[in-house]
């Protein structure tokens, strides 16, 4: 009896001993099961602020989408008050903007607009927007959003948001394009229409009607030819394949949206740069030059700028602005980029053929033609880039170089991009840049021509070049430090 009471109670010690083991057990398990509990919804309220944050930027977009202005013509619901820098006067979210003011904004957020009711706290955002110094169709969103009451998760984020540029493209149509065998492109293609493309295609095409790889006649078109090398990169979409153009353009490029551009230009020119209009002018040779400056020679006595130049006058210098400063050129007569023949101009200042180096971002501008007579290229170690844009054609000329290398963005917003003749006369041109022509174009003077796509477009566009209506996007974005709430 001793021995079995003995042992009882030496069970009794080991149970007492175990219950007190897995009490412990539950009370670390309870504990871990709180605080992970805890950290999932700091973490949850974390990633829910960086979200939030994120949506407010695409809120905005979409008031962007229904007016490119917006942000030039209203303070939004959802950001803070604006100080008019000019008046000194306050203007409240949801009210109207005067155009051009520029603005300033309280030490501390004011607006917050809620996004949702979650589990892990109320969601709510805030806007800042700022102007692109180096890009006038550019501007710079501030979203700050916070989630959470006592403590709230804050988190911040600024993105560039831009329209798409019609220089992200190398070649956009409101008609059918035509690339022979020789042919290689190496961007983007859009036409409204066909596009025939013989030889070598590197970027994506697209075509509203049919991509074809022989002309009209026996045509074989993209659609039975899938596999072909030439379009084996960045594929092509038409009418008849799966995507279809209509799926990667619900809305089709609208042409007309281009005309406003050369208005802006024109004023921008008469304030801030070079604005010639002479009558007694054929046209005008402009030559740029390496040290950052541009020549301009009015030409006369020539009834054809593509065929020969007459009279090459004494020229004026303008020296183009430092840094990324944007500069605007508008004639209204026809305008010749440089020539290929040895002249001399009626001063004897200058002589020989007149290739352009360009050292700055400058737009040119006519309401007439535009014909380029001699190669251009930027100069090195710069961020450069030139605008082109003519309300009629834009012309490659017959005293353009026999082997002729220019580099631009083009527009013809009513006309085509062609050479003067379509003579085999010229042994090989290469182009690089992007072209939107209204009429679509050739350049069958050259026996040879490249067409590649200038990659600095896609970041540098030229002052004020046109934009496609409704392409809004974030360019990039980074997360910063909140304002003080």
């Amino acid at each position: 009896m001793r021995t079995r009471n003995r042992q009882s109670g030496q069970t009794l010690i080991v149970v007492i001993f175990i219950s007190a083991i897995a009490a412990l057990l539950v009370v670390a398990s309870l504990s871990w099961a709180q605080s992970s509990v805890f950290q999932t919804a700091a973490s949850n309220r974390n990633d829910i602020a960086l979200e939030a944050a994120e949506a407010g930027v695409q809120v905005y977009i979409s008031r962007l989408v229904e007016n490119p202005q917006y942000w030039l013509n209203y303070v939004d619901t959802a950001e803070d008050p604006r100080t008019d820098s000019s008046t000194g006067g306050t203007v409240n979210p949801g009210a109207a903007w005067t155009p051009g003011h520029t603005w300033t904004y309280p030490a501390k957020i004011h607006t917050w607009v809620t996004l949702q009711n979650a589990r892990f706290g109320i969601a709510k955002y805030n806007l800042r927007l700022f102007a692109d110094p180096n890009d006038q169709n550019s501007i710079f969103v501030q979203s700050t959003a916070e989630v959470g009451s006592g403590t709230p998760v804050v988190r911040s984020i600024v993105a560039q948001v831009s329209p798409e540029s019609i220089a992200n493209y190398q070649m956009i149509s409101n008609a059918s394009i035509a690339y022979g065998s020789s042919a290689t492109t190496t961007g983007k293609i859009y036409s409204a229409q066909d596009v025939v493309h013989q030889g070598t295609a590197v970027g994506a095409i697209y075509a509203e009607h049919e991509v074809c790889r022989n002309d009209s006649s026996g045509a074989t078109c993209l659609k039975s030819d899938a596999t072909d090398p030439a379009f084996s990169v960045g594929g092509a979409f038409d009418s008849t394949t799966t995507p279809a153009f209509s799926d990667k353009f619900p809305t089709p490029i609208d042409f007309t949206t281009f005309t406003g551009a050369i208005s802006n230009i024109q004023s921008a020119a008469k304030a801030t740069g070079v604005y010639a209009n002479n009558a007694s002018v054929s046209a005008w040779e402009i030559q740029f030059l390496s040290a950052g400056q541009v020549r301009v020679y009015p030409v006369t006595n020539t009834t054809d700028p593509g065929v020969a130049i007459g009279t090459l006058g004494c020229p004026t210098t303008y020296t183009l602005p430092s840094g990324d400063a944007p500069f605007y050129m508008y004639f209204q007569q026809p305008v010749i980029v440089g020539n290929g023949q040895n002249l001399t101009d009626a001063c004897s200042s200058t002589s020989g053929v007149r290739d352009s180096v360009v050292n700055g971002q400058v737009t040119v501008a006519t309401p007439g033609n535009l014909y380029i007579g001699g190669n251009i290229s930027y100069a090195s170690g710069t961020q450069s880039v030139l605008g082109l844009i003519a309300s009629g054609n834009l012309i490659i000329s017959q005293f353009a170089p026999q082997t002729l290398s220019w580099r631009a963005a083009t527009l013809a917003q009513s006309g085509q991009w062609f050479t003067d003749t379509s003579s085999s006369t010229h042994t090989s041109m290469t182009f690089t840049g992007s072209i939107a022509t209204a009429q679509g174009g050739y350049a069958s003077m050259f026996a040879s021509r490249t067409y590649n796509y200038d990659q600095i477009l896609q970041t540098l566009r030229p002052p004020l070049f046109p934009t496609i209506e409704n392409s809004w996007s974030i360019q990039y974005w980074h997360e910063v430090s909140p304002p003080a709430t």
